[in-house]
């Protein structure tokens, strides 16, 4: 959390503690954020200590500057996220198993891209939750990677990219099979205790698993937003429609790359 301090040059500091020792990724993330917030915000000096970030600025801008800080580190982390499981998924050698999910997930991206109900889907999910970014995730046991994606809030995820499939809800979803909502992460019984809030920045949030003709798990279809949404049972629905909407399309798609159109 920031707290302000007083600066030994006399010009006011403001702390923002983190909730663990950041590592060679989130550093070298920072390292390249940094300036770009430096002068977005009119700062004076923004850098990491033992204790966290500390910032020092004209206390205008320290007072105002909390959410926005908060994004940052937000921010930060999903590119320092982004940059470990990158390293993990370049491949060493052109054959094994890391390889043949590489060029699976690939395909299933590729599969995605060719389906343009896709992009519909994923503005009308946003309209109809409030929640301003919304995704088709590829997940297997070993990856998430986002297919499709609907972003007003330049939330940081392209098609194509990954998160570390252990960060995230969907993995647990492709476990139990169920959907996962919740309006409000910070006053959620469960969710409030839970990191991947709090690690992503959301507190709005729904994943609808999407299931292939044959049962198989694909992936999920996602929405969150860094603001509270109230979402009803008939919204929920609309998006697990859309959820088996996608596993149809999915599911013909497939068959047309493989076998060709129909003559």
């Amino acid at each position: 959390m920031p707290s302000p301090m007083g600066g030994g040059d006399g010009e006011p500091v403001m702390l923002a503690f983190l909730n663990a020792r950041p590592d060679r990724y989130w550093i070298e993330a920072f390292a390249a954020e940094r300036d770009a917030f430096k002068s977005e915000h009119r700062l004076s000096d923004l850098r990491l200590d033992s204790r966290g970030l500390v910032v020092t600025g004209p206390s205008g801008q320290l007072r105002s500057l909390t959410a926005h800080l908060r994004n940052f580190v937000h921010r930060v982390s999903r590119i320092s996220l982004q940059r470990r499981v990158l390293e993990r998924l370049t491949p060493g050698t052109s054959t094994g198993p890391g390889s043949a999910e590489h060029e699976a997930a690939r395909r299933d991206i590729d599969l995605v891209s060719r389906m343009p109900a896709v992009a519909i889907i994923l503005e009308e999910v946003s309209r109809a939750t409030g929640m301003r970014f919304a995704t088709v995730a590829r997940v297997s046991d070993t990856r998430w990677t986002a297919c499709a994606v609907y972003d007003t809030i330049d939330f940081g995820l392209r098609a194509g990219q990954d998160l570390a499939l252990e960060t995230t809800i969907c993995n647990e979803i492709r476990k139990h099979g169920q959907t996962v909502v919740f309006n409000h992460a910070s006053t959620h019984p469960l969710f409030a205790c839970h990191p991947t809030p709090a690690l992503y920045g959301f507190e709005s949030y729904i994943s609808v698993p999407i299931y292939l003709a044959d049962g198989r798990f694909f992936g999920t279809l996602c929405a969150v937003d860094p603001q509270p949404r109230e979402l009803d049972p008939a919204t929920i629905q609309v998006l697990e429609d859309y959820a088996r909407a996608i596993g149809v399309e999915l599911d013909q798609a497939s068959r047309h790359a493989v076998h060709g159109p129909a003559r």
